[in-house]
């Protein structure tokens, strides 16, 4: 039975992600674990819409970077792997939510405060590596590795949409397909097929989204992706009290 508020997540989540790359993920997967999911199903529900909207959005950008896929799948993808692995057999002893959240809302008024962003930026270009490395631990460990890409795509895109679009979109692609696989592969017993009809809400609303997205400007852009990753952190946070 699919209740009315999974369905309205699921569309409003879809519409996020169709403008700015993110959202399904980083809203749907707390969200649905509250409404009962298991993290394996939760992941099961979310990642075919996830990959379907990244595939779209790849395939029809006209932005191409060779350099930024190889630093992506070197440094990213086997740590992804490596603890998804784990938080699946270990099933979340450790709980790394609360510095997750610690760290969006931190490095989120950093950037939008522009007084103090420049010298973050500096060291930000310096570590950028070892920030793909902490993006695919700590997305394998929680599956809200997204928000960090997401600001880790526009700093690297100088603030340019259309390549910080292609950057988050290729990002969640590679690492929505080697989830999704790692899932089916420890997990496939216990899974359920039955909300694979939501890729059709993803194939019917993502073109008419377009339009927003291409009406938004550059630098505003930048600054909604650190609002919600910021919102995001707040949520996390939030349930701690």
């Amino acid at each position: 039975m699919i209740s009315i508020l999974e369905v309205s997540i699921i569309v409003l989540l879809i519409i996020v992600q169709s403008i700015f790359g993110v959202g399904l993920l980083l809203f749907g997967t707390p969200s649905l674990l509250i409404l009962g999911y298991d993290f394996a199903n939760t992941i099961n529900i979310l990642m075919p819409v996830s990959i379907t909207i990244s595939v779209l959005q790849f395939f029809k950008s006209k932005v191409k970077d060779k350099k930024f896929i190889y630093e992506y799948n070197i440094f990213c993808l086997p740590l992804l792997v490596v603890f998804l692995i784990v938080a699946l057999k270990f099933k979340y002893i450790l709980d790394f939510k609360l510095l997750v959240g610690l760290l969006l809302v931190f490095s989120s008024i950093l950037i939008l405060n522009k007084r103090k962003f420049s010298s973050f930026k500096e060291t930000f270009f310096k570590l950028k590596k070892l920030v793909l490395i902490g993006i695919g631990c700590v997305h394998g460990l929680t599956n809200m590795g997204g928000s960090f890409l997401a600001i880790y795509s526009t700093l690297v895109s100088q603030n340019k949409k259309e390549i910080a679009r292609y950057y988050i979109c290729y990002g969640y692609l590679v690492m929505g397909i080697l989830q999704y696989l790692t899932v089916l592969l420890l997990s496939f017993n216990t899974l359920q097929f039955t909300k694979l009809s939501y890729i059709f809400f993803a194939l019917v609303i993502y073109f008419p989204a377009q339009k927003l997205f291409y009406n938004i400007k550059d630098r505003k852009f930048s600054k909604y992706i650190n609002i919600i990753a910021l919102i995001y952190g707040l949520v996390i946070l939030f349930n701690y009290l």
